[in-house]
């Protein structure tokens, strides 16, 4: 199926286009073409990075445990710099 849709880019991208699509011995349109398929699949992973990263998804995702082994989570992450300091 061939689709064309009228596009009219900035000069200055449109000659970038054309530079590479000569350097690589293409046509700009494969180059276009290229670039909105690397994009597309971009947004799709961000997309998914963007569930995987909610910091909700911890509450339901740790270990069985967690409850149990609080204090020990919570001990091990102690440093010189932790809790309440006399002045």
């Amino acid at each position: 199926m061939d689709s064309t849709f009228n596009w009219k880019p900035e000069q200055t991208l449109l000659k970038k286009v054309i530079n590479l699509a000569t350097e690589r011995g293409q046509s700009p349109e494969s180059i276009i073409s290229e670039a909105v398929k690397l994009y597309l699949e971009t947004q799709l992973l961000e997309t998914v990075d963007y569930a995987v990263s909610d910091p909700l998804i911890g509450l339901f995702a740790a270990t069985p445990d967690l409850a149990i082994n609080s204090e020990d989570i919570l001990q091990q992450e102690i440093t010189k710099k932790s809790g309440w300091t006399w002045k």
